[in-house]
């Protein structure tokens, strides 16, 4: 490669100097030229002045002639100049011909001045002066003569010369220019030839050592290459062997230490691995010195760096808890005296940012020969994300989820406490309240689950605010809450919390665009000396409220022994009604709808009655609410529609009239909640073939107000079946006077209370007008009940309400007694 590279070199050198040496030789030739150009314009110059001289002799000359030697001896004055001319021209040096002619021109120059000086010094007539001028001025006009010969020829020969020198010059140009690419393209090809050379065996050695690193020590890499290359791969080979033998060399010392410091080795290598793992801060206690070391990971875990801390042992314990402090230090001196086998506290310590840090620590006191503690080692664990998960899983057990409320559990272990205190504080009564949503379900189906959760929320939040500081409320149920109020001293202290919580209740809920109604069943279960174990209080005020659920919506009830016994007849009712429905236990009985106009019966109104085996005739208010509570409501729904539209198809072909008769049919909560209500209605209908404007529904106020949105949705879709639309019991829910407009109703069916009361309350009669204003302003009908008295069916013509019904006509009857009604009434007329 060496020899390669001089080679190079020379020969680029050798190349750069020919074109050098070549250039200097043409450039000592042109500039010999170049000088004698510059020597023949100088000589042309020296001819210039020697005629510019003879010129002016010449003129003083003839001057003379013309004066007759006046002046003449003006001449003397250019003399000098004459003859310095002519001795420059003399000096030069000329080839032989050129130098012949100069002699000539010299000679004449100086038999012209001697002519000159002879007559200047002369002392002549005028007459021979004048002869002599003469003469002299013939000798000055052949010398400017061979002057004028002799530059003419000159300033040809400069041109010859010029032009030869111009072509000089253009060819040394050229020379340079080529010698100079010449060189340029040999350095290229030098250097990529030479990076070539170099690269390649380059990138070889490092391929080689990349194998070497691979392979491990002892890998031998193949010589090739150039003679350089090639021995440095040699020293490579060499260097992995001598490596493999030194590494073999450190194994077979490594392994004869091994054999002796094994034990030691895994000794500490458990611990360090041990210390690793549990990722703990380790400390060293000097207990002679009252230093301490402390590690780098035990100061990072309180946020400190490792020149943070110092070695004094109240860096820890001034951080500790005041309330932990004497806990630790008890363990620590119960450890070092009396032998306890080894320190472990959780206790809560100080880190940088001013929080509390929970920790696990762990030691082991070190006995000195007198069996005095001298050293205490040990490992400092951060356990505050068990201790937070600890406290969250303790929360969560005993903690409603969705409301954050105290759950069943917790609520129990408050009551048990309250029970078992009870005793010594005899003037200081307790009550549990269990407060139960009603037709939350209904809701739940109709809006969907999340709108329920959101109502639960909402209903919690009203709950504490109507509770006085430490009272419990806590969710036990999907829509129940239990209340504990202490340290209550008469009864009317829990009515006036339940009324507070009756009158918070039924105000509307905004949810997601929602205006949601709910009201509450409440039932109260004082505390008594026959209460030993929180269920059974739990198990009274339970039973309170499924008889306060009874009566009605926003009731409440206290419990007493006697319905205990109810409750538990309710349990074999709801037993009774499952078997029920399999055996078609139910019938229909159906009350007259009288058109008091004219006098004469439109329709009918289904209702429903379970003829039960042993008990025989069973009213809806029965077990209505617990078909629904049960879900059966769906199943009997179906059946009521059924064998009330059969009934109506053939009253109507036994009775043909026009319009035809109608049938009026209750719905409940969860039959109007149920999106497929109007398919499983258009089927039955399709089925039977009745005409739907012949079928009447009737739907609660209620049941519309707890989701007026979706009941419009509902509502529209019935109408759209063609089926009538009837609100019962109107003016006894939620004041919807001021949201009737909304809903696509036909008619409203003033409830039995007000008709009950017309005469004994004049609100009652009031509310009854209104109604009957409000459905005259809406044009829609409105349906008077329980009509007994002929007072009251006067009362209600004279307000001009169309329809009625009540036992004035008739009770519901079975299907063929209402036929034998219908034959003697001639009411159909």
């Amino acid at each position: 490669m060496k020899r390669k590279i001089i080679i190079s070199l020379v020969t680029l050198i050798l190349v750069s100097s020919a074109g050098a040496t070549i250039s200097t030789f043409q450039i000592r030739n042109i500039t010999t030229e170049l000088n004698n150009l510059v020597v023949r314009h100088q000589v042309k110059g020296l001819r210039h002045d020697l005629m510019q001289n003879v010129q002016h002799i010449q003129g003083h000359i003839f001057e003379a002639i013309a004066v007759h030697k006046r002046d003449i001896h003006s001449i003397e004055e250019n003399i000098a100049s004459l003859q310095a001319a002519s001795d420059k021209c003399r000096g030069c040096h000329h080839k032989a011909d050129i130098k012949e002619r100069l002699d000539s021109m010299h000679t004449a120059v100086t038999d012209y001045r001697g002519q000159i000086r002879s007559l200047l010094t002369a002392d002549l007539d005028p007459r021979a002066s004048f002869n002599d001028l003469v003469e002299i001025a013939s000798a000055g006009n052949e010398l400017l003569l061979m002057i004028e010969e002799m530059a003419f020829d000159a300033n040809a020969n400069i041109e010859v010369l010029t032009g030869e020198a111009v072509i000089k010059i253009d060819n040394m140009k050229r020379l340079l220019f080529g010698t100079i690419t010449i060189t340029l393209i040999l350095g290229i090809l030098l250097a990529l030839r030479l990076s070539h050379d170099i690269s390649r065996p380059v990138t070889r050695l490092v391929e080689a050592t990349r194998e070497i690193l691979a392979e491990g020590p002892g890998h031998q890499v193949e010589v090739k290459g150039q003679k350089e290359f090639a021995e440095l791969t040699r020293y490579f080979n060499q260097m992995s062997t001598e490596l493999r033998d030194g590494y073999l060399k450190l194994e077979d010392e490594a392994f004869k230490h091994k054999i002796t410091g094994e034990a030691l080795r895994k000794s500490e290598e458990r611990f360090s691995l041990a210390a690793m793992g549990a990722n703990d801060g380790l400390w060293d206690w000097d207990l002679d010195k009252n230093m301490i070391y402390l590690s780098p990971r035990w100061k990072s875990m309180l946020d400190f760096s490792e020149t943070e801390i110092s070695s004094d042992p109240d860096e820890w314990f001034s951080r500790v808890h005041p309330g932990d402090r004497k806990k630790l230090d008890a363990k620590i001196q119960s450890h070092m005296t009396d032998g306890s086998v080894h320190l472990e506290s959780e206790h809560r310590i100080l880190n940088k940012n001013g929080d509390y840090r929970w920790v696990l620590v762990r030691g082991l006191v070190v006995m000195n020969d007198q069996g005095r503690a001298c050293r205490m080692v040990g490992s400092m664990t951060d356990i505050t994300d068990r201790k937070t998960t600890e406290k969250q899983l303790l929360y969560d057990a005993f903690h409603d989820a969705l409301t954050g409320l105290p759950n069943r559990e917790l609520f129990l272990n408050r009551l048990e406490h309250m029970i078992k205190c009870s005793p010594r504080q005899k003037n200081c009564l307790y009550a549990v309240l269990i407060i139960d949503l009603n037709r939350f379900k209904v809701i739940n189906d109709s809006l969907g689950h999340k709108v329920g959760d959101r109502l639960l929320v909402k209903v919690s939040e009203r709950l504490l605010h109507c509770l006085r500081p430490g009272d419990t409320v806590a969710r036990i149920g999907a829509d129940e809450f239990a209340i504990l109020l202490e340290n209550i001293m008469e009864v009317s202290d829990t009515l006036k919390i339940v009324e507070r919580i009756q009158r918070s209740l039924p105000g509307p809920f905004s949810i997601d665009g929602n205006e949601v109604f709910t009201t509450a069943s409440i039932g109260i279960a004082l505390s008594s000396e026959d209460h030993k174990h929180p269920e059974q209080i739990l198990r009274d005020a339970d039973i309170a409220m499924y008889k306060a659920k009874s009566k009605g919506t926003g009731s409440y009830e206290i419990f007493d022994p006697s319905m205990h016994a109810d409750i538990v007849e309710r349990v074999r009712l709801e037993s009774d009604l499952r078997q029920a429905v399999e055996r078609q236990e139910f019938v229909l009985h159906y009350q007259p709808i009288i058109d008091l106009r004219e006098d004469r019966m439109i329709g009918f109104e289904a209702l429903v009655r379970w003829d039960h085996p042993t008990r025989g005739l069973i009213y809806p208010l029965d077990f209505i609410p617990i078909a629904e509570d049960t879900g059966q409501i769906f199943e009997l729904g179906q059946w009521i529609l059924r064998e009330a539209c059969i009934q109506l198809r053939e009253w109507q072909d036994e009775y043909p009239k026009e319009p035809p008769l109608k049938m009026s049919l209750n719905v409940s909560s969860r039959q109007f909640a149920d999106l497929s209500l109007s398919e499983s209605i258009a089927t039955i209908i399709d089925e039977i073939a009745i005409e739907p404007g012949s079928l009447t529904l009737e739907i609660t106020e209620s049941m519309i107000m707890e989701n007026a949105d979706s009941a419009v949705t509902q509502l529209q879709n019935l109408r759209n079946l063609g089926v009538d639309i009837h609100v019962d019991d109107f003016g006894t829910g939620y004041s919807s006077l001021s949201y009737i407009h909304r809903f696509p109703v036909n008619a409203l069916k003033i409830d039995r209370s007000f008709v009950n009361e017309m005469f004994s309350k004049r609100e009652s009669l009031e509310i009854i007008k209104a109604i009957l204003a409000l459905a005259s302003n809406l044009n829609i009908d409105v349906v008077a009940e329980g009509l007994e008295l002929n007072e009251q069916l006067t009362q209600f013509k004279g307000m001009k309400c169309q329809y009625a019904q009540g036992y004035l006509f008739s009770k519901p009857m079975a299907p063929a007694q209402l036929n034998r009604w219908i034959s003697t009434a001639s009411i159909l007329s």
